[in-house]
């Protein structure tokens, strides 16, 4: 048995939120009075803990109760623990006490991905590709990723040991690393990427992202930048005045940066003095589906302005705000979404799949598939009409409905299948920590310059080959003959053959030759794709053997959207047309109007 009072204040602060948002969600009833609900809810708990078959544990109900809280709201909606509440103001403080490595479990082992330069595990020679087999003396074996990294992080100062297993080195070597201060830089690269153009790798909006951008746009402007890429593709967003910083680095004194709206909130932030960057610079931005939150503001922003072409694919379309409210001073803490973000002429940045109503929206949608009615269809249908226009500064269209729609779509190549497989199982990671050994003995002086000979890549297809984790792993065509065969099996059992293989030799005969003609053909995607996989070689091998940012430089080369920005910066005629409008007097005098109506 437990405290019955102390239950109740746990459960009752974590489900009357669920309760009254159930009854304001009923379109049948008019929401309940609150107290009533609250007092019902007692009754619910007191009997439970009184009557109930079993001892209840108020931990796991109050778990379930606010985990159902983000089904009930939204996704973003949440109650965080202790140990995620730390790890939140972490990750918005971007920096920490730790060795400096970047982990993953690799084939469940305890991995090092790469250290980061210039930290303890880099300075005590820490390799990509080096496993931790013991943490202070404990085997890893088993444990979860989240575990390790809080073993390797604490104070600042204090030393951890830990033990690596290397690839070409027989025995078991202990590191015992100092702790110091980690900061996690919100731009992992920049460069210049021609003789004019700049580019800025954007990752994050923490507390340190305004000043790693200001010192990227220095470097850039000491090489001779002219012209600026700002990449913020996979960016999840993070702090909001961040992204008020940032973009004002490239707006005027007075635009209108963003407004949130919301029941208790209502703002509206302007750009407080003209940018560091003026308009005499041309500038793009690079958006996908992976760009989110903060990196919807900035990029929705200048693209509102006029201030930069967007390339790329329509941004993820998270534009709700959420507030952290404490919740005890045991570190427990709600994040509540709050309010949504607009941009400076109207548009929402929030996409309705996005929040509660989406979530019931294809909620609804599936079941009226699943009825065989013509809901769905009708859905559908609406899913198809023209989305809701807006203007830009200048009179460009653009569109609503959530996300940062680029103005120039740039879609990806599909990967070969062989191709997925490989980056998907890190073979090209695997692959190098295998060869350096060998490559440091030979003397071999890993450069930009230098070429992945034939033999090396004939080594990572036999690499592949005897890989029974790579081997195994089946093409969509091949899981559709297993799947054909299981079928013929079936229906021999039905005409009363009870045979476990396919019983017509013909039949057998043919889907043996399928099974055949569908390997040769993965085998054959090796050759066909020989460049790509001689860059993926190279790629590691500059990351393992020079440092990150010398890979990143090499692996740019390949990115098919940030050609296609360098081509429209190389090309200021191509570029401008993009940022021109047709006609420009009547989306002006709507821009205005629109803008008019907003305030």
């Amino acid at each position: 048995m437990f405290n019955i009072l102390n239950f109740r204040t746990l459960f009752v602060a974590a489900l009357s939120a669920v309760c009254l948002a159930n009854a304001a969600a009923d379109k049948q009833d008019p929401p309940g009075d609150f107290y009533d609900e609250v007092s019902r809810l007692n009754k619910v708990l007191s009997e439970v803990n009184r009557k109930y078959v079993e001892d209840v544990n108020p931990t796991e109900l109050t778990d379930a109760a606010l985990g159902g809280i983000r089904n009930i709201l939204d996704p973003h909606t949440t109650v965080f623990t202790p140990k995620d509440y730390e790890g939140l103001k972490v990750s918005m403080e971007g920096k920490f006490g730790g060795v400096g490595i970047t982990i993953s479990l690799r084939d469940n082992i305890l991995t090092v991905i790469s250290p980061l330069s210039g930290t303890p595990a880099f300075k005590l020679g820490i390799r990509a590709g080096d496993k931790i087999r013991k943490i202070e003396g404990k085997d890893t074996k088993g444990l979860s990723l989240d575990d390790a990294v809080s073993k390797l992080r604490g104070k600042i100062g204090t030393d951890v040991t830990i033990s690596i297993e290397r690839e070409g080195v027989p025995e078991l070597t202990d590191y015992t690393i100092t702790r110091a201060e980690i900061i996690v830089h919100a731009v992992p690269y920049y460069g210049m990427v021609s003789k004019d153009i700049g580019y800025i790798k954007l990752a994050t909006f923490s507390d340190k992202t305004l000043s790693d951008v200001e010192n990227a746009i220095r470097g850039l402007k000491k090489q001779g930048m002219k012209k600026l890429i700002l990449d913020m593709r996979y960016n999840p967003g993070g702090l909001l005045n961040q992204a008020i910083d940032i973009s004002e680095l490239f707006l005027k004194r007075g635009n209108v940066i963003v407004s949130t709206r919301g029941r208790t909130q209502k703002t509206e932030s302007h750009a407080r003095k003209d940018g560091t960057v003026g308009d005499d610079v041309p500038m793009i931005v690079l958006v996908n589906q992976g760009s989110a939150s903060a990196a919807e503001i900035v990029s929705g922003a200048l693209q509102d302005w006029d201030r930069a072409l967007i390339v790329g694919k329509t941004s993820f379309g998270k534009g709700s705000v959420q507030t952290i409210f404490p919740l005890d001073n045991q570190g427990n803490a709600l994040k509540l979404t709050t309010a949504f973000y607009y941009l400076p002429f109207g548009r929402c940045i929030n996409k309705p799949e996005n929040g509660i109503k989406g979530l019931k929206l294809q909620e609804e949608e599936y079941e009226a598939e699943e009825a065989g009615e013509e809901a769905a269809a009708d859905s559908a249908k609406k899913d198809t009409v023209a989305r809701d226009t807006f203007y830009t500064h200048n009179g460009r269209m653009v569109f609503g409905g959530g996300g940062i729609t680029p103005d120039v779509d740039v879609e990806l190549d599909p990967m070969p299948w062989v191709i997925q497989v490989q980056e998907r199982m890190a073979m090209f990671f695997k692959f190098a920590v295998k060869i350096r050994p060998d490559l440091d003995k030979a003397g071999v002086q890993m450069t930009p310059d230098w070429e992945v000979p034939d033999s090396l890549y004939q080594q990572f297809r036999d690499f592949c080959l005897k890989d029974t984790n790579f081997t195994k792993i089946k093409s969509n065509a091949l899981v559709g003959v297993d799947q054909l065969e299981k079928s013929i099996i079936r229906e021999q059992n039905y005409m009363g053959d009870s045979a476990k293989t396919v019983s017509d030799s013909a039949l057998a005969k043919r889907l043996s030759e399928m099974r055949k003609t569908l390997e040769d053909n993965r085998d054959a995607q090796f050759d066909e794709n020989k460049d790509y996989i001689k860059d993926g070689i190279k790629r590691e091998l500059l990351s393992a053997m020079v440092n990150d940012s010398v890979s990143t430089a090499f692996a740019m080369k390949r990115d098919k959207q940030l050609n296609e920005a360098i081509k429209y910066l190389s090309d200021m005629n191509l570029f401008k047309k993009a940022m021109s409008t047709p006609d420009k007097k009547q989306p002006e005098k709507k821009a205005a109007k629109d803008k008019k109506a907003k305030k």
